[in-house]
């Protein structure tokens, strides 16, 4: 299982800290990808949303929040089923 695989899997389209994420993925899984230190899980978190997979929200206070980008949220043409304007 790939570093992005396990964390995409802990995202979902709710905001949550990294922290919460770190927790949610577990020690197990961090360890089995090589993303125990805190900056290489964050640095993975980094590249997914650099790639468009992750959104990161900054807080007032400096922290991050991250969600997992959804179909809905891409740019694109509209779905056959939608209505006209």
């Amino acid at each position: 299982m790939s570093r992005a695989t396990v964390l995409l899997g802990a995202l979902t389209g709710e905001p949550a800290s990294t922290s919460e994420l770190y927790s949610r993925v577990g020690y197990a899984a961090l360890t089995r990808v090589g993303l125990v230190p805190y900056e290489a899980f964050r640095a993975e978190l980094g590249k997914l949303s650099a790639a468009g997979r992750a959104q990161r929200e900054v807080g007032r206070d400096g922290s991050s929040t991250w969600r997992l980008v959804l179909p809905s949220d891409e740019p694109g043409p509209r779905s056959p089923g939608a209505l006209s304007e």
